[in-house]
């Protein structure tokens, strides 16, 4: 199980001898060497103008996908593995498939994975997809679920007839649904990194100022530098320079970890970062730490409340996006 406390991680990498395929067709495959984790680091710098409202900050790059065992397809069973990034098998990851019939009538089957990250349930009778595919980990001080990245970014439909063969992958951030990144490229359940959403007040032009508010031809900036690796060990910091003009901005698909936020404008005076929403400092070791700060603080990714790993959608982060406010 993945650990992340106070920014660091400890990740345990599976290696057995080779990939072999089970004999019986079930979930007892040997599970091959892993290729290392991808390198996430260095440091990334991206120029907004007034109008833009929203930054992905790992772009396309989708992570790379561990090797999973060889199995064949089951006529009318859903069947596969689930890991995590760097090639563990998980344990008890929940993964929902529901079937619809002519008339809009469904039902569903559910399924646990076992010691060797393998799951398999007998379909229902119609066109199936998958529902829900969800984890839980140790996260800070407390425990997280996370939704699970299908390895090959499928959200086709099928005949449960035919059956199903999909790998699942928890990953620290990527892609979800790439037609609701489209429409939707500011919406943080479109990914399966973590998202903060910047709020701010303006003086304009001819109007009495007020002091706390930011002016309208300014440019903030705003640094994102991790406390140490992050979920498989990324250590990619961000820079966002963002002419304030009229539009808000969010920034998504942050790798998952815990880091230091800087937020200032370009001339150099320091901005007041302030948690908002309606859970704002509801988590004792999530969040922005200290709730209210001046020119920079912690923070780590806040995962959606009440959410239990049955309750994961299919191809959907599960992080909460992150509101903070900013003032002179």
């Amino acid at each position: 199980m993945q650990t992340l406390t106070d920014g660091h991680v400890a990740v345990n990498r599976l290696f057995k001898n080779e990939d072999k395929k089970d004999p019986a067709g079930g979930g007892g495959a040997v599970w091959g060497q892993q290729p290392p984790l991808p390198v996430v680091n260095g440091n990334t710098t991206f120029s907004l103008n007034g109008d833009q409202f929203a930054i992905n900050v790992m772009g396309n790059d989708q992570p790379r996908m561990p090797v999973f065992p060889k199995l064949d397809v089951k006529k009318g069973y859903a069947r596969g593995y689930v890991a995590d990034l760097s090639g563990k098998p998980l344990k008890g990851a929940y993964i929902g498939v529901r079937g619809t019939l002519v008339g809009g009538s469904y039902s569903g089957a559910t399924a646990e994975t076992d010691d060797n990250g393998y799951y398999e349930m007998e379909l229902p009778t119609g066109t199936c997809h998958y529902f829900a595919a969800g984890y839980t980990i140790d996260y800070g001080a407390g425990r997280a679920t996370v939704s699970l990245l299908p390895s090959d970014e499928s959200i086709a439909t099928f005949p449960s007839a035919d059956g199903k063969v999909r790998n699942f992958v928890m990953t620290s951030y990527g892609i979800g649904n790439r037609d609701e990144v489209a429409q939707q490229p500011g919406n943080s359940a479109n990914y399966f990194g973590g998202a903060i959403h910047f709020d701010y007040q303006l003086n304009y032009e001819g109007e009495i100022p007020v002091p706390n508010y930011l002016p309208y031809n300014g440019e903030i900036e705003i640094t994102l530098t991790p406390d140490g690796p992050g979920l498989f060990g990324e250590t990619k910091s961000f820079t966002i320079s963002k002419k304030i003009g009229v539009a808000l901005f969010s920034v998504v698909n942050i790798p998952v970890g815990k880091y230091t936020i800087t937020a200032k404008l370009k001339d150099n005076r320091n901005l007041k970062i302030t948690e908002t929403g309606t859970y704002a400092g509801s988590y004792e070791h999530w969040g922005l730490m200290p709730r209210t700060a001046t020119g920079n603080a912690k923070l780590m990714f806040i995962p959606v409340w009440q959410v239990d790993k049955t309750k994961v959608s299919y191809y959907h982060g599960n992080w909460q996006t992150l509101n903070l406010k900013l003032e002179l």
